[in-house]
């Protein structure tokens, strides 16, 4: 439903991966549970002054919105 999400508004067909980054999710993939992980593109995060554009909220609300409304019907 996210990747349908994402492709829908914003163009982009999602990799879909469990390898690199910091994030815990690469080892709670290795039990077999689904993970999703996605967020803002932020090339500050964990630094003083993290910030992110609003143009990026705007779209990750829409996706987010566009998922819901795939999974709850």
């Amino acid at each position: 439903a996210l990747s349908r999400a994402i492709q829908e508004r914003t163009g982009i067909t999602p990799t879909l991966s469990t390898t690199g980054g910091t994030s815990d999710g690469r080892f709670i993939a290795k039990t077999a549970a689904q993970v999703v992980e996605f967020g803002v593109c932020n090339h500050s995060i964990h630094q003083i002054n993290e910030y992110t554009s609003v143009a990026e909220l705007n779209a990750l609300t829409k996706i987010y919105q566009r998922t819901l409304e795939q999974l709850l019907g």
